[in-house]
């Protein structure tokens, strides 16, 4: 089994368990940076999803789930609020400062909510995070653009957002630390029509 199998499920188990109060089945659901597919697979065996698409600039699958590759960094290639809900699940960090909120607003666009997942970047946690993604595929130009959790919540206020803030739980031997957001234009009434702020 590859490294990225065994790590990818661990992280699922705590991203579900962050989302379990955000998400309901019978969600549409585009996973973009779906990377290796795992998270989006195990999403899948918790939630009952309508629809589960994956997107990534490359196709780096080890599971079998619908997948679209990116023609472009920032432009997704469906059309306005395709989905109900857009996942950026430690991907944000992996493409340039600007072209993180180029990639928000058009995720916003072809979803009426977005899930952003994102390693609060400690020390230790930014050093295993190169080092786990250069095992995982080494000839992969990284960037790694980390944000304070002042700096997203900058970001969404720039964006003209209304967003929700989640402290991640981990096990204690977990060496990474995450923080969540719930975001949606202030436009509308509530951040899904299947979801309430929690």
């Amino acid at each position: 089994m590859k490294l990225a199998k065994i790590t990818s499920v661990i992280r699922s188990r705590i991203i579900i368990h962050t989302y379990s109060g955000w998400i309901n089945d019978n969600l549409s659901v585009l996973d973009i940076g779906c990377g290796t597919g795992v998270v989006s697979q195990e999403l899948m065996k918790t939630f009952s999803f309508s629809k589960l698409v994956g997107c990534d600039i490359e196709n780096y699958l080890l599971t079998d789930i619908p997948f679209i590759k990116l023609k472009s960094l920032n432009k997704l290639p469906f059309n306005n609020k395709a989905f109900d809900v857009a996942m950026f699940n430690d991907v944000l960090h992996h493409t340039s400062f600007n072209n993180q909120e180029a990639l928000i607003s058009d995720s916003l666009r072809v979803a009426a909510t977005a899930f952003i997942f994102e390693l609060n970047p400690t020390w230790l946690g930014k050093m295993l995070d190169f080092l786990i993604n250069k095992i995982h595929n080494p000839r992969m130009n990284i960037p790694f653009t980390y944000r304070t959790p002042a700096g997203w919540q900058n970001i969404f206020k720039k964006m003209g957002l209304k967003y929700e803030i989640k402290n991640v739980k981990s096990p204690f031997w977990y060496p990474f630390r995450h923080i969540a957001y719930k975001i949606a234009p202030k436009r509308t009434l509530n951040f899904s029509r299947q979801n309430r702020p929690s």
